[in-house]
C-alpha cells in the first residue's frame, strides 16, 4: 500500500491518528498478542505498536520495555513512516541516522531495529510495527513475511476498533433510549411472549419489569381482543412491520390505548423476534372523543340558534362559509362565494353600504364590527342577520378576516311587534290616569296604589303601600256615620277595618260617595266602588276600590239646582257604569272569560272574533295581575303560611300537564316530561304552593317559547331513607334572557324590558313570589339562560320523601298498551300517565282504527278504551274484538272507560265478562291498579 508521506499532510495524518481515538488507550489482549507472537517470531527482545504523534511517539503495546512513550524526535518510528516498505537497521551504531541517538547511546541500547509502517485503508501512516535488539542483526526472508503479516492485522485491528466503539455507543444509546422511553418498548417472541420491557412501559401497565416479562400479549390484551391479537401476530410475520391501535388492561383493571409500531427481526442464524413501539396515546383518544363531541354540539347549538360562521382570505380572495350559513343564505351546497358576490347578497342601499364600509376598515385597521343588516337570499327572501367580523394582522398587513353569521329575523319581527304594543300599553295607561285603583289584601292593608290614585290623593304608591288601609283618606265623622248605619242595617257590631267591604261581599259590590282627603289637606267628593278579589280556589284574598273624582259633579249639584235632574241622571248613569265594573272585576273569570268563551264557541264574524279574543286576554292578564300582587304582599307582609302535608308528586305532575295542555297545543309547541327513576313517589309540602311556582314557571315558558320545546324534569340530587333533595327543572328553548338582566329578571314588577310587558302582558311579579314562596321552603330559584337559544329555571327543595313501595311492581310486565279516546287531551293525559312507569303507548282516535291495527297484527299487553267514542262505541268495538279473535286467537286485556253519568256500568262489563274497567277523571292510582288486576286475571 502506499503511504500519504509528504510533510504537507502531517497535518492530516496528525488529525487521523486522533479521530481513531486510541492514543491514551487501556491495554488491549489483542494487540499484545501481536507484539507477542513479533518477538517470538523475530528473536527479539523488544516488540513495539508505536503511534506518532505530533511531538511523541506512544506504545499502544509493547514487550521488553517498560516506558510508555518517547519523543518523537528520537524515535526511529518516525523514519519508518516516510517508507511504505520495512525499514531495516541492522547496526545503529553504524548508521549516520541513530549512532548518536540517546536511545542507543543509553538505555535501551538499541543496535538493531525493523520497523513497517500502520497504513489505515486512506494511505494515511499512523505509526509503526517494530522490533529491536540490544545487537546487531538481520531479519531472514521468513520473518520479513510473518512481521508484514502481523502489521497487517494491526491496521485491522486499529480500524476494526473503531468501528466498533461506534456500534458500541451506539448499542449503548439504544439501550439508555430503551429503558428510558416514557412509552411502551419491548420485545416479543411470535407468540406474543415477552422478552424485554422498559421501565415506564412496565410501570404504565402496573407491574415491575420483572413481573411483566414473565407474561405475554395475551395476559394483558382483553379477552375479547385476543382474536385481533393473534390477526396481529400472523401479519406481522407475513409483512415485517405494522402499526396501529392495540387497548390492553393494567393490573388495576384500567384500560389504556396504544399506538404502535412495530418490526419483526428475522436472521437465518438466530430465532425472529419482534421490536415493539408504542405510545400511550388513551388521554389523547379521550379527548379526541370529546372534541367530537364538543363540535357535533357546537353544530348542533348554530343550527338551533341559526348561527353560522365564515372566513376571508384576503391573499387568495377565497371565502368560506359554514352549512348553517349557506342554510341562512339559502343558496346550493355546491355554492362557492367570492367576495362582490357575497356583498350583493346585503340589501342595496344602508345595509350593503354598511357592510363594504366595515370590511374596509378592517382591512385598514383591524377594526371589528357587529352589525344588523337585512339580507336578500338566493331565492329572493329578505331576511333581517346579525353579522359579527374580526380580523387578524400579521406584520402590519391583514391575512384573515372570520366572524359568525346568525339569522335574527323572527327577533327583529318581534321587536317591530312590540314597539306597536308598547305603544298601545302607554296610551291604555294614559287612559286610565284619572281613575284611582287601590287593592288590599283580606287585613285592609293597601297592596296596589296606581298612577291615577297618586294623581288623586297627592301621595307616591311607596307612601302607602304596606303602610295604610282605605280609612286613611276618609274623614272620620263619615266613618263613624257609615259604622252606625250598617250595625242597624246588618243588626251585629261593625269593625272599622270591615265596614267598606262586609256590604261587597253579600252583595257582590257596594259604591258609595265619599269625601276624600289630599295629602296636602284639601278634600274632594269621590265615588267608590268596592268589590272583593278571588282567588282560583274562589277564596277571597283581598280588595279592589275604585274611586272616580266627582268633586265637579258635586259642586255642580251645588251650585246649579236648576240641573238637579239633569245632574241625578248623570250621576245614576255614572253609578251603574261603577256598578258594571265593579261586578266584571269581581268574577274577571267567571264573568268576562265565561261568557267571551261561551261567544268563541258561536259562529262570529272575524273582526268580531278578534275583538273578542282580545277582551277574553285582557280579563286573564287583569286577573293574573290581582292574584299576583296580593300572593307578593301576603308574602311581603309575613301573612303567608305554608301547609305541608303529604302529596303524591305523580299526580302534581299530571295536573300541572293537564291544566297547561291546552296552551302547548294552541302554540304547537313540542312539552317533554322527563322525570327520574329514582325521584320518590311521595313527598311532604305544600303542594299548592310548588304547584304555584311550577304553573308559573311552565305559564312564562309557554308564553316566551314560539316554537320548539318545553321541557318539565324533576330528578334526585341526593337522598337518604326518608329524606330527598329534588331538583325540579323548566327549560324552554324560547327568547332567552340578556346576560346583563339575569340579576333583575326576579325583582318585583320587573321583566327583561320593557317590550316584554308591552307583548306578553303581566306584571313581573310571577317570578318574584315564586322565588319568595321557594325561601319560605328553604330554596331559591335559579336561571341559566343564553339569549336568543332559551332559558332553564330550576331549583332545589329538601322534603321528606317515600319511595314507592313494590305497590306497582306488577307493572312491569307491561309494555304495551293502547289509548283509545276521541278526545286527544285525554288521550295525552293517559299516556303520561303510563310514561311514569316507562310503559309505551300508542294512541287510537276510534273503534275503527282499534280493529285496524289488531286486524294488521298489532298485539298489546292491555287496550284502554273510552266507551264515547264516534260511530261506533267502546263496548260495540270490544264485541267487535272479541268476536273476530284477532292475532291467533291472542287475548288481549280490554279495560273500558266510562264516564260517570253512565248507568249499569257494572252489569254491562260483567255480561261481556269484562272484570276491570275505569271511572272518569282517571286518576294514576286507578290506573295502576286495574292494569295490575287486569293482566293477573
Amino acid at each position: 500500500m502506499n503511504a500519504k508521506l509528504s510533510p504537507t499532510n502531517e497535518s492530516d495524518r496528525i488529525r487521523v491518528l486522533h479521530e481513531y481515538e486510541i492514543l491514551n488507550t487501556a491495554t488491549e489482549e489483542e494487540f499484545d498478542r501481536i507484539t507477542k507472537i513479533a518477538s517470538l517470531v523475530c528473536g527479539t527482545p523488544i516488540s513495539l505498536i508505536s503511534l506518532v504523534d505530533k511531538d511523541r511517539q506512544w506504545f499502544k503495546s509493547r514487550v521488553g520495555l517498560e516506558t510508555e512513550e518517547t519523543r518523537r524526535d528520537v524515535s526511529f518510528c518516525q523514519y519508518t513512516l516516510k517508507e511504505d516498505q520495512l525499514m531495516e537497521v541492522e547496526d545503529a551504531e553504524k548508521d549516520e541516522r541513530f549512532k548518536s541517538n540517546e536511545l542507543v547511546t543509553r538505555e535501551p541500547n538499541i543496535r538493531y531495529y525493523a520497523g513497517l509502517p500502520l497504513i489505515d485503508p486512506n494511505g494515511y501512516a499512523l505509526g509503526a510495527l517494530c522490533v529491536i535488539d540490544r545487537v546487531p542483526r538481520q531479519l531472514d526472508q521468513h520473518q520479513r513475511e510473518i512481521l508484514t503479516l502481523l502489521r497487517d492485522e494491526v491496521v485491522t485491528l486499529i480500524v476494526n476498533r473503531k468501528e466498533k466503539e461506534k456500534y458500541k455507543e451506539s448499542e449503548q444509546k439504544l439501550k439508555a433510549f430503551f429503558d428510558n422511553s416514557q412509552g411502551l418498548m419491548c420485545t416479543h417472541d411470535l407468540k406474543g411472549n415477552f422478552i424485554s420491557v422498559n421501565d415506564a412501559g412496565a410501570r404504565i401497565l402496573g407491574y415491575t419489569r420483572d413481573e411483566i416479562q414473565t407474561l405475554s400479549l395475551f395476559d394483558i390484551v382483553p379477552s375479547e381482543g385476543h382474536k385481533n391479537l393473534q390477526d396481529y401476530l400472523d401479519a406481522i410475520v407475513r409483512h415485517g412491520t405494522i402499526k396501529g391501535e392495540m387497548r390492553t388492561m393494567t393490573r388495576s383493571g384500567d384500560m389504556r390505548i396504544w399506538m404502535f409500531n412495530n418490526i419483526l427481526q428475522a436472521s437465518e442464524k438466530k430465532i425472529p423476534y419482534v421490536i415493539g413501539n408504542a405510545v400511550d396515546i388513551t388521554e389523547q383518544h379521550f379527548l379526541e372523543k370529546k372534541l367530537k363531541h364538543a363540535q357535533a354540539t357546537l353544530m348542533r347549538t348554530g343550527r338551533v340558534a341559526r348561527i353560522g360562521g365564515w372566513e376571508y382570505t384576503p391573499a387568495d380572495g377565497k371565502i368560506v362559509w359554514s352549512e348553517i350559513t349557506r342554510e341562512i343564505h339559502e343558496v346550493p351546497e355546491d355554492y362557492e362565494p367570492e367576495l362582490t358576490t357575497a356583498l350583493r347578497f346585503y340589501k342595496a342601499g344602508a345595509s350593503r353600504n354598511k357592510i363594504r364600509t366595515a370590511i374596509e376598515q378592517a382591512l385598514a385597521t383591524g377594526e371589528a364590527w357587529d352589525l344588523e343588516l337585512e339580507i336578500v337570499t338566493f331565492p329572493g327572501h329578505e331576511l333581517w342577520i346579525r353579522a359579527l367580523g374580526n380580523a387578524d394582522f400579521e406584520n402590519g398587513h391583514c391575512v384573515r378576516l372570520y366572524g359568525t353569521f346568525q339569522d335574527i329575523d323572527k327577533r327583529k319581527r318581534i321587536e317591530a311587534e312590540s314597539s306597536n304594543s308598547k305603544k298601545l300599553l302607554a296610551e291604555v295607561l294614559d287612559a286610565t290616569s284619572a281613575v284611582g285603583i287601590i287593592a288590599t289584601d283580606n287585613a285592609g292593608v293597601i297592596t296596589l296604589f296606581n298612577t291615577g290614585a297618586e294623581n288623586l290623593l297627592g301621595y307616591r304608591s311607596e307612601e302607602v303601600i304596606g303602610k295604610f288601609g282605605l280609612a286613611h283618606f276618609h274623614l272620620e265623622e263619615e266613618l263613624v256615620l257609615r259604622t252606625k248605619e250598617l250595625e242597624v242595617e246588618l243588626g251585629r257590631s261593625v269593625d272599622k277595618l270591615r265596614f267598606f267591604v262586609d256590604m261587597a261581599e253579600l252583595h257582590g259590590a257596594e259604591q258609595r260617595e265619599w269625601t276624600y282627603c289630599r295629602k296636602d289637606g284639601s278634600q274632594l267628593y269621590v265615588s267608590l266602588a268596592v268589590t272583593h278579589i278571588r282567588d282560583i280556589n274562589d277564596n277571597v284574598i283581598g280588595y279592589l276600590a275604585i274611586a272616580t273624582d266627582i268633586s265637579r259633579i258635586i259642586h255642580q249639584r251645588e251650585e246649579l239646582e236648576k240641573a238637579k235632574l239633569v245632574a241625578e241622571q248623570a250621576n245614576a248613569a255614572k253609578s251603574q257604569f261603577l256598578a258594571n265594573m265593579s261586578h266584571e272585576l269581581r268574577t274577571p273569570l267567571n264573568g268576562i272569560v265565561g261568557f267571551t268563551d261561551l261567544l268563541l264557541g258561536t259562529a262570529l264574524e272575524d273582526t268580531q272574533r278578534e275583538y273578542l279574543t282580545i277582551v277574553d286576554q285582557s280579563a286573564n292578564l287583569l286577573l293574573g295581575i290581582v292574584n299576583d300582587i296580593l300572593d307578593f304582599s301576603k308574602i311581603e307582609a309575613g301573612k303567608l303560611e305554608l301547609e305541608i302535608e303529604q302529596t303524591d308528586l305523580h299526580d302534581l305532575v299530571i295536573q300541572l300537564t293537564n291544566f297547561l295542555n291546552l296552551q302547548i297545543k294552541t302554540k304547537n309547541l313540542a312539552f317533554y316530561l322527563n322525570i327520574a327513576a329514582d325521584v320518590p313517589h311521595y313527598i311532604w309540602v305544600d303542594a299548592l304552593r310548588i304547584k304555584q311556582v311550577l304553573m308559573n314557571l311552565l305559564s312564562n315558558a309557554t308564553k316566551f317559547t314560539e316554537k320548539g320545546t318545553i321541557e318539565l324534569s324533576i330528578t334526585v340530587e341526593s337522598h337518604d331513607t326518608d329524606q330527598a333533595v329534588l331538583c325540579f327543572s323548566v327549560k324552554d328553548t324560547g327568547i332567552g334572557i340578556k346576560a346583563d338582566k339575569l340579576e333583575r329578571i326576579f325583582d318585583a314588577f320587573t321583566q327583561e324590558d320593557n317590550s316584554m310587558t308591552k307583548r306578553y302582558g303581566g306584571t313581573g311579579l310571577g317570578l318574584t313570589i315564586s322565588n319568595k314562596l321557594l325561601k319560605m321552603m328553604d330554596s331559591e330559584l335559579k336561571l341559566e339562560s343564553t339569549f336568543g337559544v332559551g332559558s332553564r329555571f330550576f331549583f332545589n327543595i329538601h322534603v321528606r320523601s317515600i319511595w314507592e313501595i313494590n305497590e306497582w311492581e306488577g307493572l312491569k310486565k307491561i309494555k304495551g298498551v293502547l289509548v283509545v279516546a276521541e278526545e286527544e287531551s285525554e288521550r295525552n293525559a293517559l299516556a303520561r300517565m303510563l310514561s311514569l312507569k316507562n310503559i309505551d303507548s300508542v294512541q287510537a282516535k276510534t273503534g275503527f282504527e282499534v280493529l285496524q291495527m289488531l286486524k294488521g297484527g298489532r298485539c298489546f299487553d292491555a287496550i284502554l278504551i273510552d266507551n264515547q267514542l264516534p260511530i261506533i262505541s267502546g263496548i260495540e268495538t270490544i264485541k267487535n274484538i272479541r268476536e273476530k279473535k284477532f292475532n291467533n286467537n291472542f287475548e288481549h286485556n280490554i279495560i273500558p272507560i266510562f264516564s260517570a253519568e253512565e248507568q249499569d256500568i257494572e252489569p254491562l262489563c260483567h255480561s261481556l265478562a269484562i272484570n276491570c274497567w275505569l271511572i272518569k277523571p282517571v286518576k294514576p292510582e286507578d290506573l295502576y291498579s286495574v292494569l295490575i288486576k287486569s293482566i293477573s286475571v
